[in-house]
């Protein structure tokens, strides 16, 4: 398809060889300057009409040039909407699995600190019990020399 510059170059060409030959036949007398005025603006309505035809067939091709980048930007964000959801829920799953593990590590810990307060408990009476032992086996050693 010609380019819009080298239609108007051309139109204007033909334009100027049709005012041309309407002058010939005008001055030749084969036709009235009535005939020639309304044969000059049918060519002009006609060049016009062409002109418009031109012009909506470009639009539509440009038209439908964008619609396709459109549809396939489309697709391209379904895609991306669809990962995106799937990352969310896989995200949604991890946090609740951290949840989980940092509520169990919790626990652990409680229960870790609980039985060493218990056995630090034990420890110190048992502590005082051997000293009480010692205590006592001192006072044996003192009363039997």
């Amino acid at each position: 398809m010609l380019s819009p510059r080298r239609l108007a170059a051309a139109a204007a060409v033909l334009g100027v060889l049709a005012v041309a030959a309407l002058v010939l036949l005008v001055l030749g007398g084969l036709v009235t300057v009535g005939a020639a005025a309304a044969t000059g603006a049918f060519l002009i309505a006609l060049s016009a009409l062409a002109l418009l035809v031109v012009v909506v067939r470009r639009l539509d091709g440009k038209a439908q040039r964008i619609d396709l980048r459109v549809k396939r930007h489309e697709s391209e964000l379904a895609k991306t909407l669809t990962a995106l959801r799937r990352v969310e829920t896989r995200l949604d799953r991890l946090s609740a699995a951290v949840e989980q593990a940092s509520a169990r590590r919790e626990e652990d810990l409680s229960a870790i600190l609980a039985s060493l307060g218990e056995d630090r408990v034990n420890a110190m009476v048992r502590a005082r019990e051997v000293e009480e032992l010692r205590e006592e086996v001192r006072a044996l050693a003192k009363g039997s020399v």
